[in-house]
């Protein structure tokens, strides 16, 4: 994968602001961040580099939102190819939770 979309609320902006993706194991790494609303398509974000997702690896993740995206109101959700589990989610008034999941979807695009 090398591209992340954030699914907004309807109504809002609701993008992704920051995301990691990383292995601790191998070291293997992934940045994305945000460029403004300036950029055409502000919900696909590309990653400074691709990354092969292994099935049965842990990877662990930081993502940091911006206005509203859709959240998945659960601590695990099975997904198309693998699992995700929410540990910590901080809101914007610092009120933390373990069960909320920015709805997004990662994917390869080829370079134009």
């Amino acid at each position: 994968m090398n591209r992340i979309y954030s699914y907004p609320c309807a109504g809002t902006g609701g993008h992704i602001e920051y995301v990691k993706i990383w292995n601790e194991t191998t070291g293997e790494c992934a940045v994305a961040e945000w460029n403004g609303y300036h950029v055409a398509d502000y919900h696909n974000l590309s990653f400074n580099t691709t990354l092969t997702l292994e099935k049965g690896v842990i990877y662990n993740y930081i993502i940091k939102t911006g206005s509203y995206p859709q959240i998945i109101h659960a601590h695990y959700k099975q997904v198309n190819g693998g699992n995700i589990t929410c540990t910590l989610f901080r809101d914007a008034n610092g009120k933390e939770y373990d069960d909320w999941i920015p709805a997004f979807r990662l994917w390869y695009a080829p370079a134009a």
